[in-house]
Protein backbone atom coordinates (compact mmCIF):
# COMPACT_ATOMS: atom_id res chain seq x y z
CA UNK A 1 0.00 0.00 0.00
CA UNK A 2 1.41 3.65 -1.17
CA UNK A 3 2.09 5.75 1.59
CA UNK A 4 -0.70 8.49 0.45
CA UNK A 5 -3.14 5.45 0.94
CA UNK A 6 -1.93 4.35 4.34
CA UNK A 7 -2.08 8.65 5.20
CA UNK A 8 -5.83 8.38 3.71
CA UNK A 9 -7.15 5.23 5.51
CA UNK A 10 -5.39 6.81 9.05
CA UNK A 11 -7.07 10.27 8.65
CA UNK A 12 -10.75 8.49 7.56
CA UNK A 13 -11.20 5.96 10.56
CA UNK A 14 -9.63 9.49 13.14
CA UNK A 15 -12.41 11.49 10.96
CA UNK A 16 -15.34 8.78 12.13
CA UNK A 17 -14.53 9.86 15.61
CA UNK A 18 -15.66 13.10 15.08
CA UNK A 19 -18.92 15.01 14.51
CA UNK A 20 -18.24 16.95 11.70
CA UNK A 21 -18.72 17.82 8.08
CA UNK A 22 -18.94 15.29 5.76
CA UNK A 23 -14.83 15.38 3.04
CA UNK A 24 -12.51 13.97 2.33
CA UNK A 25 -9.47 14.17 4.95
CA UNK A 26 -6.61 13.30 2.75
CA UNK A 27 -7.45 16.05 -0.30
CA UNK A 28 -8.50 18.41 2.67
CA UNK A 29 -4.85 18.25 3.60
CA UNK A 30 -3.07 18.08 0.43
CA UNK A 31 -4.97 20.88 -0.70
CA UNK A 32 -3.99 22.92 2.22
CA UNK A 33 -0.47 21.83 1.80
CA UNK A 34 -0.40 22.84 -2.05
CA UNK A 35 -1.94 25.97 -1.08
CA UNK A 36 0.83 26.73 1.59
CA UNK A 37 3.30 26.04 -0.93
CA UNK A 38 1.88 27.95 -3.38
CA UNK A 39 2.10 30.93 -1.16
CA UNK A 40 5.81 30.28 0.05
CA UNK A 41 6.74 30.46 -4.24
CA UNK A 42 5.01 33.61 -4.04
CA UNK A 43 7.01 34.99 -1.59
CA UNK A 44 3.92 35.58 0.63
CA UNK A 45 3.93 35.80 4.64
CA UNK A 46 4.52 32.14 5.77
CA UNK A 47 1.78 30.15 7.26
CA UNK A 48 2.09 27.05 8.95
CA UNK A 49 -0.69 24.17 7.36
CA UNK A 50 -1.92 22.34 10.57
CA UNK A 51 -2.85 18.85 9.67
CA UNK A 52 -5.45 17.99 11.56
CA UNK A 53 -7.88 14.63 11.77
CA UNK A 54 -10.82 16.81 10.79
CA UNK A 55 -9.85 20.75 9.61
CA UNK A 56 -7.24 22.39 8.55
CA UNK A 57 -7.32 26.58 10.11
CA UNK A 58 -5.00 29.02 8.66
CA UNK A 59 -5.76 32.14 11.02
CA UNK A 60 -5.79 35.65 10.22
CA UNK A 61 -2.95 37.76 10.79
CA UNK A 62 -3.78 40.39 13.42
CA UNK A 63 -3.21 43.79 12.06
CA UNK A 64 -1.56 46.13 13.95
CA UNK A 65 0.90 45.95 16.77
CA UNK A 66 -1.00 47.81 19.37
CA UNK A 67 -3.71 45.43 20.25
CA UNK A 68 -4.44 44.57 23.50
CA UNK A 69 -4.93 40.81 22.69
CA UNK A 70 -4.75 38.25 19.53
CA UNK A 71 -7.26 35.87 18.16
CA UNK A 72 -6.67 32.51 19.38
CA UNK A 73 -5.00 30.70 16.57
CA UNK A 74 -6.74 26.87 16.98
CA UNK A 75 -8.42 24.45 14.21
CA UNK A 76 -12.55 24.84 15.16
CA UNK A 77 -14.48 21.50 14.51
CA UNK A 78 -17.69 22.65 12.88
CA UNK A 79 -20.52 20.12 13.86
CA UNK A 80 -22.11 18.85 10.13
CA UNK A 81 -25.09 20.05 8.57
CA UNK A 82 -27.25 16.63 10.05
CA UNK A 83 -26.23 18.02 13.93
CA UNK A 84 -29.47 19.15 15.53
CA UNK A 85 -27.91 21.48 17.01
CA UNK A 86 -28.42 23.64 13.91
CA UNK A 87 -32.16 22.88 14.59
CA UNK A 88 -32.62 26.43 16.61
CA UNK A 89 -30.41 29.83 17.00
CA UNK A 90 -30.71 28.72 20.96
CA UNK A 91 -28.30 25.57 20.58
CA UNK A 92 -26.14 26.81 17.66
CA UNK A 93 -22.55 26.21 18.16
CA UNK A 94 -20.49 29.56 18.39
CA UNK A 95 -17.94 30.17 14.80
CA UNK A 96 -15.75 32.69 14.12
CA UNK A 97 -11.75 33.85 14.86
CA UNK A 98 -12.34 33.41 18.10
CA UNK A 99 -14.75 30.97 18.95
CA UNK A 100 -11.93 28.53 20.32
CA UNK A 101 -11.13 31.09 22.86
CA UNK A 102 -12.52 29.75 25.64
CA UNK A 103 -11.19 32.29 27.88
CA UNK A 104 -12.40 35.29 25.55
CA UNK A 105 -15.85 33.97 25.58
CA UNK A 106 -16.08 33.31 29.26
CA UNK A 107 -15.02 36.86 29.73
CA UNK A 108 -17.79 38.14 27.70
CA UNK A 109 -19.98 35.71 29.74
CA UNK A 110 -19.30 37.49 32.68
CA UNK A 111 -19.39 40.79 31.38
CA UNK A 112 -22.77 40.52 29.87
CA UNK A 113 -24.62 37.63 31.34
CA UNK A 114 -25.37 34.18 30.50
CA UNK A 115 -26.11 34.00 26.86
CA UNK A 116 -25.78 31.47 23.76
CA UNK A 117 -22.35 32.94 21.93
CA UNK A 118 -23.12 32.67 18.04
CA UNK A 119 -20.14 34.35 16.93
CA UNK A 120 -17.16 36.15 17.67
CA UNK A 121 -13.92 37.45 15.46
CA UNK A 122 -11.79 40.21 14.75
CA UNK A 123 -12.96 42.02 11.27
CA UNK A 124 -11.10 44.59 9.37
CA UNK A 125 -11.51 47.39 12.42
CA UNK A 126 -13.72 45.76 14.72
CA UNK A 127 -14.09 42.84 17.39
CA UNK A 128 -17.49 41.84 17.51
CA UNK A 129 -19.26 38.93 19.38
CA UNK A 130 -23.27 37.85 18.45
CA UNK A 131 -25.05 36.35 21.19
CA UNK A 132 -28.71 34.66 21.57
CA UNK A 133 -30.59 35.05 24.79
CA UNK A 134 -33.92 34.20 25.17
CA UNK A 135 -36.95 36.59 25.52
CA UNK A 136 -40.18 35.50 27.18
CA UNK A 137 -43.05 35.28 24.79
CA UNK A 138 -40.89 35.49 21.62
CA UNK A 139 -37.94 33.17 19.85
CA UNK A 140 -35.38 35.12 21.70
CA UNK A 141 -33.02 38.45 21.15
CA UNK A 142 -29.89 38.98 19.23
CA UNK A 143 -27.40 40.68 20.51
CA UNK A 144 -24.18 42.34 19.27
CA UNK A 145 -20.95 43.66 21.24
CA UNK A 146 -18.17 45.24 19.21
CA UNK A 147 -15.17 47.29 20.01
CA UNK A 148 -11.71 47.89 19.02
CA UNK A 149 -9.89 45.34 16.68
CA UNK A 150 -8.30 43.04 19.58
CA UNK A 151 -10.53 44.23 22.42
CA UNK A 152 -10.92 42.48 25.72
CA UNK A 153 -14.51 41.61 26.70
CA UNK A 154 -14.52 44.34 29.05
CA UNK A 155 -13.99 46.95 26.49
CA UNK A 156 -17.06 45.85 24.06
CA UNK A 157 -20.43 47.50 24.13
CA UNK A 158 -23.61 46.91 23.08
CA UNK A 159 -24.11 48.18 19.66
CA UNK A 160 -27.38 46.94 18.02
CA UNK A 161 -30.14 43.97 19.15
CA UNK A 162 -33.14 42.58 17.12
CA UNK A 163 -35.61 40.34 18.54
CA UNK A 164 -38.90 38.57 17.34
CA UNK A 165 -39.67 36.88 13.91
CA UNK A 166 -35.92 35.84 13.98
CA UNK A 167 -34.71 33.48 10.97
CA UNK A 168 -32.17 30.74 10.95
CA UNK A 169 -30.03 33.74 8.58
CA UNK A 170 -28.36 35.81 10.77
CA UNK A 171 -26.09 38.39 8.71
CA UNK A 172 -24.44 42.03 10.34
CA UNK A 173 -22.59 44.49 9.17
CA UNK A 174 -19.35 45.92 10.86
CA UNK A 175 -19.79 49.29 10.44
CA UNK A 176 -23.78 50.84 9.61
CA UNK A 177 -21.54 52.66 6.53
CA UNK A 178 -21.79 51.96 2.53
CA UNK A 179 -18.53 50.46 2.23
CA UNK A 180 -18.19 47.85 4.98
CA UNK A 181 -17.82 44.42 6.12
CA UNK A 182 -20.78 41.94 5.68
CA UNK A 183 -20.93 39.02 7.98
CA UNK A 184 -23.79 35.86 7.48
CA UNK A 185 -24.61 32.99 9.23
CA UNK A 186 -26.61 30.00 8.47
CA UNK A 187 -26.77 26.35 9.21
CA UNK A 188 -23.82 24.44 7.24
CA UNK A 189 -26.58 22.55 5.05
CA UNK A 190 -26.64 26.44 3.71
CA UNK A 191 -24.43 26.28 1.10
CA UNK A 192 -24.93 29.55 -0.91
CA UNK A 193 -26.37 32.95 -0.01
CA UNK A 194 -27.79 36.29 -2.16
CA UNK A 195 -26.42 39.51 -1.09
CA UNK A 196 -28.49 42.21 -2.80
CA UNK A 197 -25.86 45.76 -1.99
CA UNK A 198 -28.55 48.58 -2.87
CA UNK A 199 -31.77 50.23 -4.87
CA UNK A 200 -32.53 52.36 -7.62
CA UNK A 201 -34.98 54.58 -7.40
CA UNK A 202 -36.30 56.40 -10.29
CA UNK A 203 -37.54 60.13 -10.53
CA UNK A 204 -41.39 58.63 -10.29
CA UNK A 205 -40.84 57.02 -7.14
CA UNK A 206 -40.13 53.16 -8.53
CA UNK A 207 -37.88 51.17 -6.84
CA UNK A 208 -35.78 48.23 -8.32
CA UNK A 209 -33.47 46.03 -6.03
CA UNK A 210 -30.11 45.54 -7.24
CA UNK A 211 -29.80 41.87 -8.41
CA UNK A 212 -28.17 39.34 -5.65
CA UNK A 213 -24.51 38.34 -6.06
CA UNK A 214 -24.63 34.42 -4.87
CA UNK A 215 -21.65 33.86 -2.03
CA UNK A 216 -20.28 30.71 -1.27
CA UNK A 217 -20.85 29.89 2.66
CA UNK A 218 -18.22 28.01 4.24
CA UNK A 219 -19.44 25.89 6.93
CA UNK A 220 -22.55 28.23 7.14
CA UNK A 221 -20.56 31.53 7.55
CA UNK A 222 -19.52 34.05 4.50
CA UNK A 223 -17.53 37.31 5.44
CA UNK A 224 -17.06 40.01 2.57
CA UNK A 225 -16.05 43.66 2.70
CA UNK A 226 -19.41 45.75 0.38
CA UNK A 227 -19.33 48.46 -1.21
CA UNK A 228 -21.43 51.08 -2.56
CA UNK A 229 -23.98 49.65 -0.10
CA UNK A 230 -26.07 51.29 2.11
CA UNK A 231 -26.66 49.88 5.47
CA UNK A 232 -30.63 49.87 4.97
CA UNK A 233 -30.42 49.27 1.46
CA UNK A 234 -28.87 45.88 1.76
CA UNK A 235 -30.90 42.70 1.69
CA UNK A 236 -29.69 38.86 1.89
CA UNK A 237 -31.80 35.80 1.07
CA UNK A 238 -31.28 31.96 0.84
CA UNK A 239 -32.22 30.33 -2.29
CA UNK A 240 -35.83 29.86 -2.67
CA UNK A 241 -37.04 32.18 0.45
CA UNK A 242 -37.58 35.50 1.32
CA UNK A 243 -35.09 38.22 1.18
CA UNK A 244 -33.98 39.90 4.94
CA UNK A 245 -32.80 43.35 5.89
CA UNK A 246 -29.64 42.97 7.83
CA UNK A 247 -30.26 41.28 11.04
CA UNK A 248 -27.64 43.16 13.21
CA UNK A 249 -25.52 46.74 12.51
CA UNK A 250 -22.59 48.24 13.63
CA UNK A 251 -21.83 51.99 14.84
CA UNK A 252 -21.18 54.45 11.57
CA UNK A 253 -18.07 55.84 11.41
CA UNK A 254 -19.67 59.37 9.84
CA UNK A 255 -19.21 61.84 11.60
CA UNK A 256 -22.65 63.17 13.43
CA UNK A 257 -23.76 66.20 11.64
CA UNK A 258 -25.51 67.05 14.55
CA UNK A 259 -28.97 67.22 13.73
CA UNK A 260 -32.50 66.29 15.80
CA UNK A 261 -36.13 67.04 16.61
CA UNK A 262 -36.16 69.68 18.88
CA UNK A 263 -39.51 69.13 21.08
CA UNK A 264 -38.97 72.14 23.49
CA UNK A 265 -38.40 74.09 20.26
CA UNK A 266 -41.42 75.93 18.92
CA UNK A 267 -42.49 77.93 15.62
CA UNK A 268 -39.84 78.31 12.92
CA UNK A 269 -37.34 76.83 15.28
CA UNK A 270 -38.82 73.54 15.42
CA UNK A 271 -39.71 73.42 11.97
CA UNK A 272 -36.00 73.84 10.80
CA UNK A 273 -34.33 71.25 13.10
CA UNK A 274 -37.65 68.66 11.87
CA UNK A 275 -36.51 69.72 8.44
CA UNK A 276 -32.98 69.00 8.87
CA UNK A 277 -33.44 66.05 10.67
CA UNK A 278 -35.70 64.59 8.42
CA UNK A 279 -33.52 64.94 5.66
CA UNK A 280 -30.33 63.84 7.71
CA UNK A 281 -32.50 60.45 8.26
CA UNK A 282 -33.24 60.13 4.03
CA UNK A 283 -29.63 60.68 3.70
CA UNK A 284 -28.68 57.97 6.21
CA UNK A 285 -30.88 55.76 4.36
CA UNK A 286 -29.68 56.17 1.14
CA UNK A 287 -26.10 56.76 2.03
CA UNK A 288 -25.83 59.65 0.65
CA UNK A 289 -24.31 63.20 2.33
CA UNK A 290 -26.75 64.96 4.24
CA UNK A 291 -25.63 68.32 2.05
CA UNK A 292 -27.01 66.16 -0.67
CA UNK A 293 -30.48 65.62 0.70
CA UNK A 294 -32.75 69.62 0.40
CA UNK A 295 -35.55 69.27 2.15
CA UNK A 296 -38.69 71.02 1.77
CA UNK A 297 -42.20 71.12 4.30
CA UNK A 298 -45.24 70.48 2.81
CA UNK A 299 -47.13 70.82 5.61
CA UNK A 300 -46.28 72.05 9.13
CA UNK A 301 -49.46 72.37 11.60
CA UNK A 302 -52.41 71.44 13.99
CA UNK A 303 -53.90 67.95 13.61
CA UNK A 304 -57.27 67.51 14.86
CA UNK A 305 -57.20 64.97 18.30
CA UNK A 306 -59.61 62.73 17.04
CA UNK A 307 -57.44 61.23 13.88
CA UNK A 308 -54.35 61.36 15.74
CA UNK A 309 -55.67 59.79 18.61
CA UNK A 310 -57.16 57.02 16.16
CA UNK A 311 -52.77 56.46 14.98
CA UNK A 312 -51.38 56.08 18.29
CA UNK A 313 -51.57 59.59 20.24
CA UNK A 314 -53.53 58.50 22.96
CA UNK A 315 -53.13 61.80 25.04
CA UNK A 316 -54.07 63.92 22.65
CA UNK A 317 -56.96 65.50 24.53
CA UNK A 318 -55.57 68.58 25.63
CA UNK A 319 -52.09 67.93 24.11
CA UNK A 320 -50.37 70.47 21.50
CA UNK A 321 -50.40 67.90 18.17
CA UNK A 322 -48.02 68.97 15.29
CA UNK A 323 -47.52 67.32 12.16
CA UNK A 324 -44.29 68.24 9.72
CA UNK A 325 -44.51 66.32 6.64
CA UNK A 326 -40.76 67.00 4.27
CA UNK A 327 -40.18 66.18 1.23
CA UNK A 328 -36.61 65.94 0.33
CA UNK A 329 -34.86 65.59 -2.79
CA UNK A 330 -31.61 63.63 -3.52
CA UNK A 331 -30.37 64.30 -6.94
CA UNK A 332 -33.70 63.75 -9.07
CA UNK A 333 -35.53 61.81 -6.56
CA UNK A 334 -38.14 62.83 -4.24
CA UNK A 335 -38.29 60.96 -0.53
CA UNK A 336 -41.25 62.33 1.77
CA UNK A 337 -41.61 62.02 6.02
CA UNK A 338 -43.93 62.74 8.44
CA UNK A 339 -43.09 63.53 11.93
CA UNK A 340 -46.14 63.89 14.65
CA UNK A 341 -45.49 65.76 17.94
CA UNK A 342 -47.47 65.27 21.11
CA UNK A 343 -46.59 68.06 23.28
CA UNK A 344 -48.68 67.63 27.17
CA UNK A 345 -50.89 70.55 28.10
CA UNK A 346 -48.82 71.04 30.97
CA UNK A 347 -45.56 70.39 29.10
CA UNK A 348 -44.52 68.29 31.35
CA UNK A 349 -43.66 65.45 28.39
CA UNK A 350 -43.46 65.56 24.39
CA UNK A 351 -43.12 62.59 22.29
CA UNK A 352 -43.39 61.83 18.64
CA UNK A 353 -44.44 59.21 16.15
CA UNK A 354 -42.77 58.29 12.85
CA UNK A 355 -45.57 58.17 10.18
CA UNK A 356 -43.26 58.11 7.55
CA UNK A 357 -39.66 57.96 8.02
CA UNK A 358 -38.76 58.18 4.31
CA UNK A 359 -40.97 56.71 1.38
CA UNK A 360 -40.14 57.44 -2.42
CA UNK A 361 -42.61 59.39 -4.44
CA UNK A 362 -42.96 60.92 -8.04
CA UNK A 363 -40.71 63.55 -8.28
CA UNK A 364 -43.19 65.18 -10.82
CA UNK A 365 -46.14 65.61 -8.56
CA UNK A 366 -44.72 65.37 -5.35
CA UNK A 367 -45.75 69.21 -4.60
CA UNK A 368 -49.39 68.33 -5.51
CA UNK A 369 -50.18 65.00 -3.83
CA UNK A 370 -51.35 65.04 -0.02
CA UNK A 371 -50.56 63.56 3.08
CA UNK A 372 -53.17 61.26 4.47
CA UNK A 373 -53.63 60.39 8.42
CA UNK A 374 -56.46 57.96 8.87
CA UNK A 375 -57.84 55.54 11.23
CA UNK A 376 -60.63 53.62 12.38
CA UNK A 377 -62.66 53.97 15.78
CA UNK A 378 -63.46 50.35 16.69
CA UNK A 379 -66.69 51.75 18.45
CA UNK A 380 -68.13 53.06 14.99
CA UNK A 381 -68.73 52.00 11.38
CA UNK A 382 -66.86 54.60 9.91
CA UNK A 383 -63.00 55.99 8.45
CA UNK A 384 -62.13 59.21 9.47
CA UNK A 385 -59.24 60.87 7.76
CA UNK A 386 -57.53 63.88 7.23
CA UNK A 387 -56.04 64.82 4.13
CA UNK A 388 -52.96 67.53 4.15
CA UNK A 389 -53.55 69.43 0.88
CA UNK A 390 -51.97 72.92 1.42
CA UNK A 391 -52.16 73.57 -2.43
CA UNK A 392 -55.49 72.02 -3.22
CA UNK A 393 -59.25 73.82 -2.98
CA UNK A 394 -61.01 70.45 -2.02
CA UNK A 395 -60.58 66.91 -1.70
CA UNK A 396 -61.91 63.28 -1.67
CA UNK A 397 -61.78 59.56 -0.89
CA UNK A 398 -62.67 58.06 -4.18
CA UNK A 399 -63.59 55.13 -4.69
CA UNK A 400 -63.12 52.16 -7.53
CA UNK A 401 -66.07 50.42 -6.24
CA UNK A 402 -68.47 53.11 -5.09
CA UNK A 403 -71.63 50.51 -5.01
CA UNK A 404 -69.84 48.64 -2.14
CA UNK A 405 -67.49 51.50 -0.81
CA UNK A 406 -69.26 54.71 -1.17
CA UNK A 407 -66.98 57.44 -2.26
CA UNK A 408 -67.08 60.71 0.14
CA UNK A 409 -68.11 63.61 -0.58
CA UNK A 410 -65.30 66.79 -1.91
CA UNK A 411 -64.17 68.70 1.32
CA UNK A 412 -63.07 71.66 1.22
CA UNK A 413 -59.83 72.53 2.15
CA UNK A 414 -59.39 74.92 5.08
CA UNK A 415 -55.63 76.19 6.38
CA UNK A 416 -54.39 73.04 4.50
CA UNK A 417 -56.17 70.35 5.71
CA UNK A 418 -59.80 68.42 5.28
CA UNK A 419 -61.75 66.49 7.27
CA UNK A 420 -62.93 63.34 5.71
CA UNK A 421 -64.82 60.49 6.40
CA UNK A 422 -66.28 57.46 4.33
CA UNK A 423 -69.11 54.53 6.03
CA UNK A 424 -66.20 51.81 6.12
CA UNK A 425 -65.05 50.14 9.32
CA UNK A 426 -61.94 49.29 7.94
CA UNK A 427 -60.69 50.78 5.00
CA UNK A 428 -57.20 49.05 4.97
CA UNK A 429 -57.93 46.45 2.02
CA UNK A 430 -60.14 48.64 0.01
CA UNK A 431 -60.13 50.69 -3.02
CA UNK A 432 -60.29 53.98 -1.85
CA UNK A 433 -57.57 56.64 -3.55
CA UNK A 434 -57.23 60.22 -2.60
CA UNK A 435 -57.81 63.01 -4.86
CA UNK A 436 -57.08 66.56 -4.72
CA UNK A 437 -59.09 69.42 -6.67
CA UNK A 438 -58.28 73.08 -8.02
CA UNK A 439 -60.79 76.02 -7.34
CA UNK A 440 -62.21 75.42 -10.40
CA UNK A 441 -63.14 72.01 -9.41
CA UNK A 442 -60.53 70.00 -12.05
CA UNK A 443 -58.79 67.32 -10.48
CA UNK A 444 -55.30 67.50 -9.43
CA UNK A 445 -54.47 63.94 -9.15
CA UNK A 446 -55.48 60.44 -7.65
CA UNK A 447 -53.15 59.01 -5.23
CA UNK A 448 -53.19 56.27 -3.07
CA UNK A 449 -54.41 56.93 0.52
CA UNK A 450 -51.09 55.64 2.12
CA UNK A 451 -47.34 55.85 1.72
CA UNK A 452 -45.82 52.84 0.96
CA UNK A 453 -43.68 51.55 4.40
CA UNK A 454 -40.25 51.37 4.79
CA UNK A 455 -40.31 47.56 4.53
CA UNK A 456 -42.32 47.45 1.62
CA UNK A 457 -39.96 49.65 -0.86
CA UNK A 458 -36.59 48.62 1.14
CA UNK A 459 -37.91 45.32 0.47
CA UNK A 460 -38.36 45.57 -3.23
CA UNK A 461 -37.50 42.79 -5.61
CA UNK A 462 -34.74 42.13 -7.96
CA UNK A 463 -35.78 41.21 -11.71
CA UNK A 464 -33.54 38.44 -11.45
CA UNK A 465 -33.21 36.65 -7.92
CA UNK A 466 -31.97 33.41 -7.03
Amino acid sequence: MSIENQLREVLSSRADEVDGPVFDPYQRVAGAVVTSRRRRRAGAVGAVAAIAAVAVIVPSLVRGDDHRTTPAKHSQVVPGPSDPRWNTLSTWPTRGGLATNAAFLTAVRDQFGPARILYAADLDTTRVVVAWSPESGTDGTLTMYSGPRGAAATDLVEVSSASGGLDDLVSLREHADNDSRLVVLAAPSVRTVGVSPTVRIDPDGTVTRADYRLEQLTDGVWSGPLSDAPARLVRVRVVGKSSNPVTLMGRTTRPDDGTSICLSCTGADYLAKAEAAMASGVATVLGVPSADAAPATVYDGPVDPAVARLVGAENASGSTLRLTVVDTAVGGTTVRSALLSIIAKNGTSASTIELSDGTPINSSSAGQRPFVLRGTDLRQTTTSAQVFAPKAASVQLVSGSPTIYPSSPKVPVVDGSARVTVPVWNSDNTPYEVASYDAQGRQLGLWPLDLASSDSWLGAEAPNRP
